[in-house]
């Protein structure tokens, strides 16, 4: 039988800023082994640091501008609407292919950005894109009746999480998080029993999602910090890490000594800023984005107000469930009800000359309406860098208005992130969200035209009926490895994620294609080991193009996508 030779773990958004301290006070025991009896340190994600773009780099050892991702949304071909993302977008062939390809077996379960499944030798269970239970998620597809047999009916989601309004759903969300844990550990477990592939891969999503939802109740200096609700809800994030933990114990008694095992991180975690950025506003008060005429009137700003006020009721009190039969039922109603929350559909594009998709909590990015580019476009080639250069200076010069500092730490052009063949796809300008400082960024409206760009939010505790983020992301995660070659008792720096693949590869005996980023991390690995396996590589003359099949969703597929988005507060 095939015994696994690496294990990947991977916990979506694990940070060593909690980690650290629970090890210290022996919160984390299963971590804390791994750790002396391995290597670790920090893992730079990729910019931005969320969930798509991050895991993707993840598999395929590339930047953005060769892989394709960027978002949980891309522009639509011939317009300025935005479309779910997923597996089917991405230009880039993942490790798991290229371990298939070699001979040997991989399996891949509930990582992020596999919708749809690859054909590997072995097996792979989509994650978060894949639109619902009842799609085909699981390669091989009689695998799917086995694991019903073995652990009960997948589930994918979190009922509760989107009308989290009451203490009551809050713990409801806390104890679905645990099931859904509970569940792919189960999966894995039996997997790893009757499945074994070479290299295996597993990846919890609840550390993600409860920092997203209750940092403002673990930490007291938080500008949403409620003391009340920390009674009940102050260790939730820590309770999750603990069960992990154990977790993470168990997979290390069931594995093989010689198996060589991670955990990672595809980025961190952190709360989130009191300092709120209208970025539309902002580029409409300095004359690049236009409003469409009429927009301000008192009875258009009226039924708009009134449309939000419904959409954000929706949003809170109706169930995942009952949010799908919505969107199935009424797409056109919940296509209006999205733009005119966004106000994204209000703007001019004949005489909008920049703008940010304010639709996504993260990232906050500048797009040039450039001609030739988009549908619309008015800038002319002669005019961007002109443009480019005015958009930096300009939003630089946004400050805190308590202390004067500058609101955005950093802004990248995307030439100086992205290299490769898609990178024309990205947005032009990215603001740095992620760093010392921070901020976030909120949906601009016509008639809040003259209010101020920049908002400092009040400092009271958070408004459950609001269901809003108390953490965000931070652009380093976790890397712990252990087993094998890997060195005992050692830190190391500088690691990148889209070091990974690279590694992997290394480490299965694999050459490396020369088109990847990413480098071997021979840092991990004992001295002897990397004297008697030099790394190789195989040349790749032509952009890698494998991967994606395109855009895979169905209308409805789409809708359901995005409601789980906008549950987890990725959309607005």
């Amino acid at each position: 039988m095939v015994k696994p030779k690496i294990y990947i773990l991977g916990l979506d958004s694990a940070t060593w800023d909690l980690i650290r301290p629970w090890v210290a006070e022996g919160k984390l025991p299963n971590l804390a082994k791994l750790i002396t009896q391995g290597t670790s340190g920090p893992l730079e994600s990729v910019i931005p640091p969320i969930t798509p773009p991050a895991w993707t780099s993840f598999m395929t050892g590339k930047n953005p501008g060769k892989h394709g991702i960027f978002h949980f949304f891309e522009p639509e071909p011939g317009g300025y609407s935005m479309r779910a993302t997923s597996a089917g977008s991405r230009r880039a062939t993942t490790i798991w292919e290229l371990l298939s390809a070699a001979g040997k077996t991989a399996g891949t379960i509930n990582v992020p950005f596999t919708y749809p499944p690859e054909k590997l030798t072995g097996f792979q269970i989509s994650g978060m894109d894949t639109p619902s239970e009842k799609s085909p998620f699981i390669h091989p597809p009689e695998l799917r009746g086995e694991l019903e047999q073995a652990v009960g009916p997948l589930r994918l989601e979190l009922r509760y999480l989107s009308g989290m309004n009451t203490e009551e759903k809050h713990q409801q969300v806390l104890d679905e998080m645990e099931a859904v844990d509970r569940q792919w550990s189960k999966v894995g477990f039996y997997l790893l029993e009757k499945h074994p592939a070479d290299v295996m891969m597993l990846t919890f999503m609840s550390v993600d999602t409860v920092q997203h939802h209750f940092w403002h109740f673990l930490d007291p200096n938080h500008f949403l910090h409620d003391p009340k609700g920390a009674e009940k809800f102050g260790k939730a994030i820590q309770n999750v890490y603990e069960r992990l933990d154990q977790i993470v114990g168990e997979f290390i008694s069931r594995l093989p000594e010689e198996t060589t095992l991670f955990v990672v991180s595809d980025h961190g975690g952190g709360p989130v800023s009191d300092r709120v950025v209208y970025l539309n506003r902002y580029l409409a008060q300095l004359g690049l984005l236009k409003y469409r005429v009429g927009q301000g009137s008192a009875l258009k700003t009226l039924q708009s107000k009134v449309t939000r006020k419904l959409y954000r009721f929706m949003r809170g009190a109706l169930n995942s469930d009952q949010k799908k039969m919505i969107s199935n039922l009424f797409p056109k109603l919940r296509s209006r009800a999205d733009s005119a929350y966004t106000a994204f559909d209000n703007i001019d594009w004949s005489a909008t000359k920049a703008y940010c998709s304010e639709t996504a909590a993260s990232p906050p990015s500048v797009w040039i309406n450039r001609k030739g580019s988009k549908p619309q476009g008015i800038v002319e080639d002669s005019e961007y860098e002109p443009l480019v250069a005015l958009l930096t200076e300009k939003l630089k010069e946004l400050k805190d208005p308590r202390t004067g500092e500058a609101i955005i730490p950093a802004i990248y052009r995307r030439d100086e992130v992205y290299q490769g063949p898609h990178a024309g796809d990205s947005p032009d300008l990215l603001l740095d969200w992620w760093s010392k400082g921070r901020f976030a960024s909120s949906p601009s409206f016509p008639e809040d035209g003259d209010k101020p760009p920049v908002f400092i939010r009040e400092r009271q505790p958070i408004d459950m009926k609001e269901h809003e983020w108390g953490g965000d992301h931070r652009r380093d995660g976790i890397l712990i490895a252990k087993g094998g070659p890997i060195r005992k008792d050692v830190q190391i720096n500088g690691a990148r994620l889209i070091d990974m693949a690279p590694t992997l590869l290394y480490l299965a005996g694999q050459k490396i294609p020369s088109d990847m980023d990413g480098r071997v991390l021979l840092d991990l690995f004992e001295p002897d080991f990397v004297a008697q396996n030099p790394v190789t590589y195989d040349q790749v003359d032509a952009q890698d193009q494998g991967g994606g099949t395109g855009p895979t969703y169905s209308a409805e597929d789409a809708a359901l996508v995005e409601e789980r988005l906008k549950a987890l507060g990725y959309i607005e």
